[in-house]
């Protein structure tokens, strides 16, 4: 099953400001398609000229498309708390994680070998 559809899976990140936090902000996502990908790419690239303040909405929606929720956050997780917890440099973190986070890991590669007969 793709990584995508199992509800059983979930990618965890900590930003790099806080992998020295006890106990540590977690973020939750699930594994972006390939649509999500092109969209969170395009929109990193997007940022390097024009207006950014037009972008915003695409930006949190994008992420709120990925991200599942926090842990170790006192603020609740929701569509409209994204932008008043996490910066724009923050989200692009988040971001180059979740596209960098598809790449199959040594053991799913393992996993998809065929076994000998």
């Amino acid at each position: 099953m793709p990584r995508s559809l199992d509800p059983n899976s979930r990618l965890t990140m900590v930003l790099a400001c806080d992998l020295d936090k006890t106990p540590q902000p977690k973020i939750f996502a699930k594994a972006p398609t390939l649509n999500q990908q092109r969209k969170l790419i395009g929109l990193m690239s997007s940022l390097e000229g024009g207006d950014l303040g037009a972008k915003f909405d695409a930006i949190i929606d994008a992420a709120f498309s990925c991200i599942t929720g926090w842990e170790n956050i006192e603020i609740p997780f929701s569509k409209e708390t994204l932008g008043d917890v996490l910066s724009l440099d923050e989200l692009m973190e988040v971001f180059t994680f979740l596209i960098s986070a598809t790449v199959p890991t040594v053991d799913d590669k393992k996993k998809s070998e065929s076994q000998p007969s």
